[in-house]
């Protein structure tokens, strides 16, 4: 990997800060769960994603979307975004937004928070015809990307396996101090703490990506950016 094309996020966890409520609910009332609620928004999401892949006609209920949606109502937009997309877009990198939200919910999200002008394209569940790894696939696949010129911004275990099922390189979102600890045995390309720090991190990733090809030198894992 020379250069990074392109940067695909996922708007739960890596944009806005989700509430945990909305997603739990659909789990319950949707599919049964009978787990505790979710830390955050985000661990919810994702365990909901996980159930919508076993069950997948699940993904085309109304009442699943509107959850969704509402959830997008009541999410807060995290303040270094615009800035920090905007400084990617002026570097040449694509930003998609890729989500395993209905393409309603993920509308809803671009219209909210005004991002339409900050994105090369979106992709969601629709779109896809299935959630977790299936968005980046298409993704890919629409764009004309190579997945290892693209990188996954994730913030759980669960978003870094996808990531590596797509074959793209996952870096780490670091929400929680001591999860990413943990989660730096996913082996993401790296961990960044706050959206101001992308820019910087995917140059240096370019840069020692070209240095390990350079010498043919191995990928050390969590290598960036990781908090003291």
């Amino acid at each position: 990997m020379d250069k990074i094309a392109a940067l695909m996020l996922e708007p739960v966890g890596c944009l806005a800060e989700f509430r945990p409520d909305p997603f739990d609910q659909a789990a319950r009332e949707l599919f049964g769960s009978t787990a505790e609620a979710s830390a955050s928004g985000s661990h919810a999401f994702w365990r909901l994603v996980g159930l919508i892949g076993q069950r997948p006609e699940a993904a085309v209920s109304s009442q699943l979307e509107a959850v969704e949606i509402a959830a997008v109502e009541e999410a807060d937009l995290y303040e270094d975004v615009h800035p920090s997309l905007e400084k990617l877009r002026a570097s040449g990198v694509q930003i998609y937004l890729v989500s395993s939200l209905s393409r309603q919910a993920l509308a809803r999200v671009i219209a909210r928070f005004g991002l339409t002008e900050l994105l090369s394209g979106s992709i969601a569940r629709d779109d896809a015809q299935g959630v977790a790894e299936k968005p980046l696939r298409h993704a890919l696949e629409q764009a004309g990307l190579e997945a290892n010129h693209c990188i996954y911004l994730a913030d759980t275990a669960f978003s870094l396996d996808i990531a590596k099922q797509a074959g793209v390189n996952g870096l780490l979102m670091i929400n929680d101090y001591d999860e990413g600890r943990a989660l730096a045995a996913c082996n993401p390309m790296g961990g960044v703490v706050s959206l101001t720090e992308l820019s910087d991190a995917l140059q240096l990733i370019e840069q020692r990506a070209g240095l390990r090809s350079a010498q043919r030198m191995p990928h050390r894992p969590y290598e960036l950016f990781e908090p003291g």
